[in-house]
């Protein structure tokens, strides 16, 4: 089991290379998601999501600290995830790989949104919009290619050699 899971992970690994590349596009994720909330006049934020499960309220200073920090660490554990093991199990060029991995993620998740919906306290009492509609989706959607794209763009599997070390 163990050369099984070590088979999965590349030789090429960087992680703090990804760990940096997962930050960025963590922040372009996030410049797209402020920027989708003005252009479609939903209010949704990943960030205020992630305070309502904390505290129930989004209020907070701390809460709000702490959203942003487990954002940014979501972000960065994506990148470890595509840099260790997907992106060389996925096709196509880098970026087409990102893009992939950062839909695949949305589009895997997304069943879940109906019991966001019934039991996330922020949406249920109307301060962050509901999640299983077409908008949300489609926000989500835009935002998961920004991020996939950076990360694809900006983590480029090279060649492993034991000298560079």
């Amino acid at each position: 089991m163990i050369k099984f899971l070590r088979s999965l992970i590349s030789r090429t690994w960087r992680p703090g290379r990804a760990a940096l590349v997962g930050l960025i596009a963590t922040l372009i994720y996030s410049a797209a998601m402020e920027g989708d909330q003005l252009l479609l006049g939903n209010r949704f934020s990943d960030v205020r999501f992630i305070q309502g499960m904390i505290d129930g309220k989004a209020r907070s200073r701390t809460s709000l600290i702490l959203s942003w920090v487990i954002h940014l660490l979501n972000g960065v554990v994506l990148a470890e995830i595509y840099a260790a093991v997907a992106q060389r199990l996925l096709p196509g060029p880098n970026w087409v790989r990102g893009a992939i991995f950062g839909e695949s993620f949305i589009v895997g998740a997304w069943w879940l949104t109906p019991l966001a919906d019934k039991y996330h306290p922020l949406i249920k009492n109307g301060e962050l919009p509901k999640l299983a509609n077409w908008k949300s989706f489609g926000q989500n959607i835009l935002r998961h290619l920004a991020f996939g794209l950076a990360l694809g763009l900006l983590y480029k599997d090279e060649p492993h050699t034991p000298d560079a070390e």
